[in-house]
């Protein structure tokens, strides 16, 4: 039993973090840029594109929302300029196909980000 213990510890240390569906932490910008800025990312009928100048599109019911976005210390932050002036840190997960996003330095509403509409 202690053996297995110990075996359970040394492998989970080995890999990322992982949350239960399968999503894996966005550590870097590096990453993040890899993966998301360039491409309309789509939540029902909404859309947000992410650029690599630091500008944030957002089609929020209809309406075009513009804003920033900068990584910091770990998280996505955005600041919406019609909308919200507040600035948001989100931890951003990804599965291969999909993001999770949580608001508030994952602390916050969840909800996910498809490549697809």
């Amino acid at each position: 039993m202690t053996r297995f213990l110990l075996f359970s510890l040394v492998l989970a240390s080995l890999t990322g973090p992982v949350s239960a569906q399968g999503f894996t932490r966005i550590e870097s910008e590096s990453q993040f840029v890899e993966l998301a800025v360039g491409k309309t990312l789509y939540l029902g009928d909404t859309t947000a594109l992410a650029q690599n100048d630091g500008r944030l599109i957002v089609v929020f019911k209809g309406k075009e929302i513009t804003g920033s976005w900068a990584w910091k210390e770990g998280y996505f932050c955005r600041v919406l300029q019609s909308y919200s002036t507040k600035e948001d840190c989100q931890l951003w997960e990804y599965d291969g196909e999909d993001f999770q996003v949580t608001r508030d330095k994952g602390a916050g509403k969840v909800f996910l980000y498809t490549l697809e509409p």
